[in-house]
């Protein structure tokens, strides 16, 4: 399934935002299992505006490693990762620095199991296209222990904001209190989203934004965003 965002802002808005220093971000809902206390949202993609702005993906997600130690204002560093698209009821070994797969895990998850050592963190990674450049960055991340394990399960909300942070799979020190929430799914696949230029805020054309008691339910793993 592939799902778009397109986002329209006008030149006044452009000025605001590049008189800021600022850029659109977008964070994805993920729920981790275990969920970790003070876990910190993940910017997925950061990008500088255009006019018109173009952001497509599809339900397609890879497990990573990574060292970096999970802070505000850093940005993850995937030390390692699945070589192919990760699947619901597979069990996914870290060992040896790299990552096997066999059958045997939670069968609506996405799970790993870390026989490494300590001082890694683990998540979902996903591909997106920006504006017509690929990319492939964090949606979350979360410490786990050498042997232990946790499950992911990611869902189609997207937060959009924006933010100082300039690079993709940046730490947040929270999400944006005005961000704009929207929830994309097989029946109502794309989202048209507009700017405004007077409060600096985005907006919703066309499609259904999700509640804010639905999307703080869906961001329980405290998963993303500033």
């Amino acid at each position: 399934m592939q799902y778009q965002l397109n986002i329209a802002i006008d030149q006044t808005g452009l000025n605001n935002i590049y008189a800021a220093r600022q850029a659109v971000t977008l964070v994805k809902s993920v729920v981790s299992n275990p969920l970790v206390s003070g876990n910190l949202p993940i910017a997925w993609l950061n990008f500088q505006p255009l006019m018109q702005n173009q952001i497509t993906w599809i339900e397609n997600y890879y497990i990573y490693a990574t060292t970096t130690q999970l802070q505000a204002g850093a940005t993850i560093k995937q030390s390692s990762a699945t070589t192919v698209p990760v699947q619901t009821g597979w069990d996914y070994t870290f060992k040896s620095g790299q990552f096997s797969g066999a059958q045997g895990g939670a069968a609506d998850t996405y799970n790993m199991d870390n026989q490494q050592g300590n001082g890694f963190s683990f998540g979902l990674a996903q591909q997106a296209v920006v504006n017509n450049v690929s990319t492939m960055a964090p949606l979350n991340a979360i410490p786990v222990l050498v042997n232990e394990g946790a499950s992911f399960t990611p869902y189609e909300t997207i937060s959009v904001f924006l933010s100082a942070s300039v690079d993709n799979g940046v730490v947040l020190s929270q999400v944006s209190s005005n961000a704009l929430a929207v929830t994309l799914s097989s029946q109502n696949p794309s989202a048209t989203i507009g700017f405004n230029d007077t409060n600096n805020t985005f907006y919703l054309k066309g499609a259904q934004m999700s509640s804010p008691a639905d999307f703080a339910r869906r961001l329980t793993s405290a998963v993303a965003i500033d």
